[in-house]
């Protein structure tokens, strides 16, 4: 078990910095393809960074390892995982922000809808690392 932690922590921060990077490196195309003008990622230190990652890496797996066998299938458990953290990341700050700030959601959906895709990727991620694990009776 111990292991399955540490090899899971650290290919969900690879996952999610390259993620970061990704959007880095596009971030403007990006932008101008949701139709936000002037949108540039914020600028956190890379002590936060790396803490957001971990926070994220550690939430996934806790809630991959909650999730392990309530479904038929391993991959199952590994989806659910990723679209249960998206929810979060997706539609409930999609709501909080146009709230908030009286914004076009639409915009926001599409920087969210990317966000589907990462937690999916996590998910199954998890579920291929945690395949040699023991099932919940």
């Amino acid at each position: 078990m111990s292991r399955f932690l540490i090899f899971a922590l650290v290919l969900l921060l690879l996952t999610l910095g390259l993620y970061a990077f990704a959007l880095d490196s596009f971030g403007a195309a990006i932008g101008q393809r949701a139709g936000i003008e002037g949108f540039e990622l914020g600028r956190l230190s890379p002590a936060m960074l790396l803490a957001g990652w971990l926070l994220e890496a550690i939430g996934l797996t806790a809630l991959f390892l909650l999730l392990l066998g309530r479904t038929p299938s391993r991959w199952l458990d590994g989806l659910a995982t990723g679209w249960i953290a998206w929810i979060f990341r997706g539609p409930l700050l999609v709501l909080a922000i146009t709230t908030a700030t009286q914004l076009d959601p639409v915009r926001w959906w599409r920087i969210a809808l990317g966000w589907l895709l990462l937690y999916t990727l996590c998910g199954l991620l998890l579920a291929a690392l945690g395949r040699r694990l023991p099932a919940k009776a």
